[in-house]
């Protein structure tokens, strides 16, 4: 096991427990704060309450996570994913395969007239 001077300063275990106090010495002193300020008056009566702001983002912060958890099941595909999709270009009929190579085969030939016309176009000098 590294030790702590090894790890990085984001990881060690101080400077996490540091962090957890910074930050709920901030939320502490913010809602403390907000005793001081008398004349404090809501614009819609709710938001005059004490403490409202700092329950408004808690709620705001934890109905954000749960929507990311929803998304991250929603949009979630399975490890093999693209492995799936290479065997199940393998697996495919042979028709299907044969139309595919028929299809490359025509877009090459056009590619070969449009290079042969561009070609003769220069010997003949230019555009006619």
């Amino acid at each position: 096991m590294p030790t702590d001077k090894e790890t990085d300063w984001i990881y060690r275990e101080s400077t996490k427990k540091l962090l957890m106090r910074l930050l709920l010495g901030g939320c502490a002193i913010s809602v403390l704060l907000e005793l001081t300020v008398l004349k404090r008056g809501g614009k819609f009566g709710v938001d005059g309450w004490f403490g409202f702001y700092a329950l408004l983002g808690f709620v705001s912060c934890t109905l954000m996570i749960f929507a990311a958890k929803g998304l991250g099941l929603w949009l979630k595909v399975s490890t093999n994913f693209y492995e799936q999709k290479k065997t199940d270009d393998n697996n495919s009929p042979p028709e299907k395969n044969i139309v595919k190579k028929a299809a490359k085969k025509s877009t090459k030939k056009k590619i070969a007239k449009k290079a042969t016309r561009k070609v003769t176009k220069k010997r003949e000098g230019g555009s006619r």
